[in-house]
């Protein structure tokens, strides 16, 4: 399945609505981006009314993976937020940097 066909584009403030939990993949990830949890954590809560959803796919009736752009970092994040209703809470799947050959100037969109 591409990336298109999976995520629908839209532009609206990231809020944060449930509780927040992270996979193993995102503690993975953010080792290897050379960030802390708490950093992190802090960046995700503090600039959350600076953080973009920028792509949203269902993955259900009720939950909804968000493609968040944090970009108060010394170089702009990608986050992948599944929002569950059902367990009301929010699991961060992964965070990457994105590729600036992949996407668009301003990392909103893929090329």
């Amino acid at each position: 399945m591409d990336y298109d066909d999976r995520y629908i584009p839209v532009s609206r403030t990231y809020q944060q609505r449930y509780a927040r939990r992270y996979s193993d993949h995102t503690f993975d990830k953010l080792r290897s981006i050379d960030i802390a949890l708490a950093e992190f954590v802090t960046m995700l809560d503090d600039t959350s009314d600076q953080a973009e959803v920028i792509a949203v796919a269902h993955e259900s009736d009720t939950s909804v993976k968000e493609l968040v752009l944090l970009v108060q970092w010394k170089r702009p994040l990608h986050v992948v937020i599944v929002v569950d209703d059902d367990r009301e809470q929010e699991r961060v799947a992964t965070v990457y940097e994105p590729y600036p050959s992949d996407w668009t100037a301003d990392f909103k969109r893929r090329r």
